[in-house]
């Protein structure tokens, strides 16, 4: 795969500035993924891609195997040991709120958290998304937010467009941001063929 970055409120250097290493892990673990049929396999994807890469996690997937798929080459850890090793607490929206969500992904950085959304849903879960990194950067934790989206779903799942209408993408979410005036950085990436 290939994918494309847009920094809203923050910049590639300033990612670096968070750990010399986060550009990298993330648009590797991205442009790594091979092609699937479903959203439901792109996010068993990424979360052997990125839990590979010690980034905690809210909930494994539905129907996730004990052991990453051979394709992806991603470190030889299976679910129970990555469960073992999880803190879902760096993943949560809020410490001080009673709205009690959590981000896909999270990681803890001497600046403060890095979190991950992976939305192959609806547009309407995007804003929940940038929401949540709202709300946690308010609070002084969030370092930068990450929004992972297909760059054009209706392309990419040619083979069942009617299944996918309404479904964030890189467009949408660009366009989102630039024109609700968020104060917290947020890196856009896409995923593209």
């Amino acid at each position: 795969m290939d994918s494309e970055s847009y920094f809203y409120n923050c910049s590639k250097p300033y990612a670096h500035s968070i750990s010399p290493t986060l550009y990298e892990e993330i648009t590797d673990s991205v442009t790594r993924l091979s092609k699937r049929d479903t959203q439901s396999q792109i996010n068993k994807d990424l979360f052997w891609m990125l839990t590979s890469k010690g980034w905690n996690f809210d909930t494994a997937p539905a129907g996730i195997d004990s052991n990453p798929p051979a394709d992806l080459h991603t470190e030889k850890l299976n679910l129970s040991e990555i469960r073992q090793l999880n803190n879902r607490d760096i993943c949560l929206t809020s410490t001080n709120q009673s709205a009690k969500w959590h981000a896909d992904f999270g990681k803890s950085f001497e600046r403060g958290i890095v979190q991950v959304e992976a939305q192959f849903s609806k547009i309407e879960a995007m804003f929940k998304d940038f929401c949540g990194f709202r709300i946690a950067y308010a609070e002084r934790r969030l370092a930068l937010g990450i929004e992972i989206v297909l760059s054009d779903p209706y392309r990419y799942f040619a083979h069942r467009r009617n299944a996918i209408g309404g479904m964030a993408n890189f467009r949408i979410a660009k366009d989102t941001l630039t024109t609700i005036g968020l104060d917290c950085p947020i890196w856009l990436v896409d995923i593209r063929e």
